[in-house]
């Protein structure tokens, strides 16, 4: 394999990365909105923080990537809090 197609391996991968994490973002924020609105508490920004990334085992033992989000959220408007989705 040549440069050029090692280059383009490894942005299809970063693109493919990149793209896959719009999409759980996106779930991971519906997530915490769900549970904000479940709670009675204000869910801020709109919009969740990615935390961390990891590999781990899923339930049927194949590696995966597992990422972390954090969101922030507040009951009185006075004091923010930290909530985490997987």
């Amino acid at each position: 394999m040549n440069d050029s197609g090692l280059l383009l391996i490894i942005l299809g991968s970063l693109a493919w990365f990149w793209w896959d994490s719009r999409g759980v973002a996106e779930r991971a924020t519906i997530a915490a909105e769900s549970y904000c609105a479940n709670s009675g508490v204000a869910f801020l920004n709109d919009t969740v923080f990615w935390r961390k990334i990891r590999f781990k085992r899923n339930r049927q033992g194949r590696i995966q990537l597992q990422r972390y989000y954090f969101f922030e959220f507040a009951s009185d408007m006075q004091q923010r809090y930290r909530g985490k989705s997987l």
